[in-house]
C-alpha cells in the first residue's frame, strides 16, 4: 500500500473508482489521464501495488495532484528492477517533464521490444496513440493487449477507438463484452449508448443512457448521452434540457454546445443556435489541449 498521498483517503474499491468524481485516484486528481496506472477489475494496480484514492476530489488542488503523481511515480520507479520497466516508467515520468507523446512512445517501444508479453505496455502505447489520433495503430496495440490479457476495460477502449474511427457499428461487440464483464462500470454504458444512437438503435441507446444516469448521476456526460438519444427520437426540447444539464455539471465541455445548437436549429431558434456555436468556438481556442472537452469518445 502506498501511504501519505492525501487526507480522507481509501483504497480503490468500486469498479469505477479510477474514472469518476467521488472516488478519484490521486494520480488523476491533477488532470492526468490513465497513463500512470491501469484500472483492472475492482482495483487500481501497478505491478501489485494498490493505489490510494481521494474520496473528495473537490478538496484536491492541481498542485496536490502534481505532487501526488510525482510521489507515486517515484515510489514505482524504486520498484522497477528490469530494463523494460525502467523504460516504461521513463515514459510515465514524461507526463511531468514535458515529454512529447512521440518521445513517450519511443520509450514504450523499447519496453515492448524487451518484454513484449506485458499487456499494460501495449495499452499505454495505445492511449498515447489515441492522443495523436493515430487510431489504426492504437487499435492494433489494443488488439495485442486483449490477446495478452483480456479485460473489460480494454474492450471498452477499443470500442471508443472504433467510434473515433467512424465505425460505431463495429464498436458494439466490444462495448457488449465490456458490459458483460463488468456491468457496474458506468462509463461502459456511455460508450455503448453513443454507438447505438449512431447506428439507429435508439431505444436501446436511451435504455443505456438511463442506466448510465442511475450509475453516475453526478457526471455531466451522463445527461449529454441521454440528450443524444432524445435527438434521435426527434425530442429536441427534452434534449436541450439534457445538454444544458450536462453543461451545468461540466462547464468545460464543448461538444454539448454543438449538439444543443443543432437542437435549437431544428426547433426554429437560430439565434440561440448561433450563440452556442460562437461559445463552442471560443472554448475550443481556450482548451486546445483538452481532448475530452471536445470529443465525447475521449476519457
Amino acid at each position: 500500500m502506498i501511504k501519505g498521498l492525501g487526507n480522507n483517503r481509501e483504497t480503490c474499491g468500486a469498479p469505477a473508482a479510477c474514472s469518476f468524481p467521488g472516488q478519484t485516484a490521486v494520480w488523476q486528481s491533477g488532470g492526468f489521464s490513465r497513463d500512470c496506472l491501469h484500472h483492472d477489475g475492482d482495483r487500481c494496480r501497478y505491478h501489485g501495488l494498490q493505489v490510494i484514492c481521494l474520496r473528495s476530489p473537490q478538496f484536491v488542488s492541481p498542485t496536490m495532484g502534481h505532487i501526488a503523481l510525482a510521489l507515486l511515480i517515484s515510489v514505482l520507479s524504486s520498484c522497477a528492477t528490469d530494463p523494460a520497466d525502467r523504460e516504461y516508467l521513463v515514459a510515465l515520468r514524461g507526463e511531468e517533464g514535458g515529454m512529447s507523446r512521440e518521445e513517450q512512445i519511443a520509450h514504450i517501444d523499447r519496453a515492448i521490444a524487451l518484454e513484449p508479453a506485458r499487456a499494460h505496455y501495449w495499452e499505454t502505447r495505445a492511449i498515447y496513440r489515441i492522443d495523436l489520433r493515430a487510431f489504426d495503430r492504437a487499435r492494433a496495440d489494443l488488439d495485442q493487449a486483449v490477446r495478452l490479457q483480456e479485460r473489460p476495460y480494454l474492450h471498452f477502449v477499443r470500442g471508443l477507438v472504433l467510434c473515433q474511427s467512424g465505425r460505431p457499428g463495429d464498436a458494439l461487440p466490444d462495448f457488449d463484452a465490456a458490459i458483460s464483464g463488468q456491468a457496474e462500470n458506468a462509463q461502459f454504458y456511455r460508450g455503448r449508448a453513443l454507438a447505438r444512437a449512431a447506428v439507429g438503435r435508439v431505444g436501446e441507446a436511451l435504455n443505456d443512457a438511463e442506466q448510465l444516469i442511475t450509475l453516475a448521476p453526478q457526471m455531466g456526460e451522463s445527461y449529454y448521452t441521454r440528450g443524444i438519444a432524445l435527438t434521435k427520437l426527434g425530442r429536441d426540447e427534452e434534449a436541450v434540457s439534457e445538454f444544458t444539464e450536462a453543461l451545468g455539471r461540466r462547464p468545460e465541455l464543448i461538444y454539448p454546445l454543438h449538439t444543443r445548437a443543432d437542437s435549437y436549429e431544428r426547433m426554429g431558434d437560430p439565434i440561440r443556435a448561433a450563440a452556442d456555436r460562437t461559445e463552442a468556438a471560443k472554448r475550443q481556442k481556450e482548451r486546445t489541449y483538452c481532448g475530452p472537452c471536445s470529443d465525447p469518445f475521449r476519457y
